[in-house]
């Protein structure tokens, strides 16, 4: 079960403020030992059918003036992986090939962001041996795909659980939802949640093609092994995000370990909301999905969209 304080009504409009003006300074030198934080910086955020200049630049400025932290940046596909992969299949790519050219497309994204960002590696890192050094360098590593098969949400947990580092994944939503909020309007998002529960609503969501996927299953599994504390934001909101990292009031979900806030059932396979006397449906229990994926139907991973 989830409470009052664990969900919000989704709300386009809707942000967190800040306690204190003062959390908004700028930074000048960058930290080689500060808090470090790996960003799986969405696609869908920055790469619209086309790069999106001012969207890359207040990003990469924002970094910049957050200089008692210590990043390491995965830079997403967007559309155009996606433009790219459609390309390729008509002409006859296998999945293989497919990845092949999704890597190159994320890499070719995340170069735009070595260009702005001051302490940023000049050229793309391949290699997770060169990690390291360029974090001890007092540099901030640019990177995209690394390997067929897996996501740059798991290129970045990875990253999380080799450094220590806490995982922020920015996207185009603002947390992790019940259900897609671009689609529905009386979407939950929860406040935090534990590694458990972000098992649980990955694979309720699995269950449906075509679903919007806050983090993709790989990269939860890594994240919950290791206990990654994962923050869960909204790309477009830049002043939310620094809040959240210089520990102010924000929006956005945080998976850490913690109890339970979802009573699982595992009889049954979905949410029904149950409405009490609050302004909002606060309690959920699990029932089971009346248009429920037959057993015998097929989910290809390419109905899955991961937002990136």
């Amino acid at each position: 079960m989830f409470d009052s304080d664990n969900a919000q009504s989704y709300s386009s409009d809707s942000s967190s403020s800040s306690s204190s003006g003062s959390q908004a300074s700028s930074y000048s030198a960058y930290s080689s030992q500060g808090k470090g934080f790996v960003l799986s910086v969405g696609g869908s955020v920055f790469i619209g059918d086309k790069p999106l200049t001012d969207k890359i630049s207040e990003f990469c400025s924002a970094i910049n003036s957050l200089g008692e932290f210590r990043f390491v940046i995965v830079v997403g596909g967007g559309k155009t992986c996606r433009n790219y992969n459609e390309t390729a299949k008509a002409l006859g790519a296998n999945n293989f090939q497919m990845d092949k050219l999704g890597i190159a497309a994320t890499r070719l994204n995340a170069q735009l962001f070595t260009y702005k960002i001051d302490k940023a590696t000049k050229k793309v890192i391949t290699n997770f041996d060169e990690i390291d050094e360029a974090i001890d360098g007092g540099r901030i590593p640019i990177m995209g795909g690394m390997a067929e098969g897996q996501t740059t949400d798991a290129v970045g947990a990875l990253l999380a659980e080799k450094l220590g580092f806490e995982f922020i994944n920015l996207s185009n939503v603002d947390g992790v939802y019940d259900k897609d909020p671009n689609v529905h309007d009386d979407a939950i998002m929860f406040k935090d949640i534990s590694f458990n529960d972000m098992t649980f609503l990955l694979r309720e969501k699995l269950l449906i093609p075509g679903q919007h996927l806050f983090v993709d299953p790989q990269a939860a599994s890594i994240l919950s092994r290791s206990k990654i504390k994962s923050y869960f934001l909204n790309g477009d909101h830049l002043e939310n995000f620094k809040n959240c990292l210089r520990g102010a009031e924000y929006k956005g979900t945080l998976v850490q370990d913690q109890n339970d806030v979802i009573e699982k059932d595992e009889s049954e396979s979905s949410f029904e909301k149950v409405e009490e006397a609050h302004e909002l449906p606060m309690r959920k229990r699990i029932i089971k999905r009346e248009n429920i994926v037959e057993e015998d139907e097929e989910i290809s991973p390419h109905d899955i969209d991961f937002g990136h």
